[in-house]
């Protein structure tokens, strides 16, 4: 769009330097200030005496209008919003004498060139040969994104290791094998009574909200050859829903040892346990011996940990030696999780208690690791917005500068009477002014919010990995 240059005398104006700061630095108009008191008293004196010479050259000199090579907009079809009038200064192409090939003289020259009738015409003649390229920060000022990415993966509660690669949120997926051998005294109980206190005390310490299931296997038919079969087939999930819930434990509690042991069949079979709206799971296989059903676990923990949801297989060995302990660390492998040997109750407590030990040094490894990357992330914004404002602000006022400094000119060199010249040097002064603190005002709002975004982050990741590392504390800690 042209800005329309009034012709009358323009009254004296009181131009000093502008001093503007952003973001704890300070940014300095270097405006002239020699001119505006030069430019007033021409203005004052274009009011008391006539103009002795026109801008208008005679009617038959005039160009015809369609030679006249004026600016030229940017097109922005999909701008995000409607522009403001001020915002379209900035949307024209780079003029020919833009940045590192000003030339005054070679200006003047142009502009007289175009012969300019009005002084609109005036105006945007300079401002064609020396406008900046603007367009593109502009276009990233209005578009700048302060917002920064979403926090990184947060540990499992299920005991992965802290650099372990788990994700979102988490069920728990509690796999126990309920064959006959289970069954065997142990302690002041059978292996099955401690493996199910055990249970119920980890259980107890999940956090609110969290979801768990319990699938049993071998709990059919017998240890017997004639049982074999139906035992081998028998696998059961005997609960799912939250974790702290009376039914759950009304459902280990029935759980009886009984028959043979498909270990392979209930790994696979987990994976329908683990919602679908679950982003991961941890399963823990709780077992005193090794499949007994001629199926492959290894195999089975294996094509579990590589599904869509990648859960962590653990196994938990309850009182196994030699080679069953050799076998069960190699479905542990397989399944990305890791395998521990429990001899008692006391043992398999332990366990549990190491796992929250290894979530409060995860999560306090998540905490760490998420606000140095939110450090840096917003200080890359913030840097962002610093710089694209900060050259729309330095082209603005060299483009100013420079037409204000051709607008002299004309006057010096006679194109322009006093009143004429003093007009068009105040209107490029005033859209310098303009253009310079729009840049600063936006660079200004687009620093602050990358700044509040950043801090308001910071705060949440760190209270929630404080939180969080207090909670295991406290349940380690009873």
């Amino acid at each position: 769009m042209r800005r329309t240059l009034s012709t009358t005398a323009v009254p004296a104006v009181l131009m000093g330097t502008l001093l503007l700061s952003a973001c704890g630095e300070g940014d300095r108009a270097t405006f002239d200030e020699a001119k505006p008191v030069q430019q007033a008293e021409a203005a004052a004196k274009t009011t008391q005496e006539p103009a002795a010479t026109t801008s208008t050259p005679p009617a038959d000199d005039t160009p015809d209008p369609a030679d006249f090579a004026g600016l030229v907009p940017v097109e922005w079809p999909d701008a995000p919003r409607e522009l403001t009038a001020l915002e379209k200064e900035f949307l024209y192409e780079p003029g020919p004498f833009a940045g590192d090939a000003y030339d005054e003289d070679a200006v003047v020259e142009a502009v007289v060139a175009q012969q300019p009738s009005t002084p609109a015409e005036w105006e945007e003649a300079v401002r064609a040969q020396v406008q900046e390229d603007l367009a593109e920060d502009l276009k990233t000022v209005i578009t700048f994104d302060p917002s920064l990415g979403g926090t990184g993966t947060e540990p499992t509660e299920g005991g992965a290791p802290p650099e372990a690669e788990t994700v979102g949120t988490n069920h728990f997926a509690l796999v126990l094998d309920a064959s006959g051998s289970m069954g065997a005294a142990s302690g002041s109980g059978t292996r099955m009574d401690e493996a199910k206190a055990a249970i119920t005390t980890f259980v107890s310490a999940l956090p609110e909200g969290s979801s768990l299931s319990l699938r049993v296997y071998g709990q059919e038919g017998d240890n017997t050859k004639a049982g074999k079969k139906v035992s081998c087939a028998s696998t059961e999930t005997v609960y799912e829903g939250p974790a702290h819930s009376e039914k759950f434990a009304d459902r280990l509690q029935a759980v009886r040892p009984t028959g043979w042991t498909p270990l392979a069949a209930a790994i696979t079979a987990a994976e329908g346990d683990i919602p679908k709206e679950a982003t991961d799971g941890i399963v823990y296989v709780v077992t005193d011996g090794l499949e007994t059903c001629g199926g492959d676990p290894v195999a089975a923990a294996g094509k579990l940990a590589d599904s869509g949801i990648e859960p962590i297989v653990n196994v938990i060995g309850f009182q196994t030696e030699g080679e069953d302990e050799a076998a069960l660390r190699a479905i542990a492998k397989a399944g990305g999780g890791e395998y521990t040997q429990a001899d008692s109750q006391a043992e398999l407590e332990k366990y549990w208690n190491e796992e929250y030990s290894r979530m409060m040094a995860a999560w306090d490894e998540w905490q760490n690791t998420e606000l140095r990357r939110l450090e840096a992330e917003g200080a890359a914004k913030m840097q962002d917005a610093e710089e694209v404002g900060g050259r729309l602000m330095e082209r603005a006022e060299r483009q100013g500068d420079r037409a204000m400094a051709v607008a002299e000119r004309l006057g010096a060199e006679g194109h322009l009477d006093d009143g004429a010249k003093t007009a068009l040097w105040t209107s490029l002064y005033n859209l310098k002014t303009d253009m310079w603190t729009y840049a600063y005002e936006a660079k200004k709002a687009n620093w602050s919010a990358s700044y509040g975004n950043q801090r308001g982050a910071w705060r949440d990741v760190y209270e929630k990995g404080t939180s969080k590392w207090s909670e295991y504390y406290a349940k380690q800690n009873g």
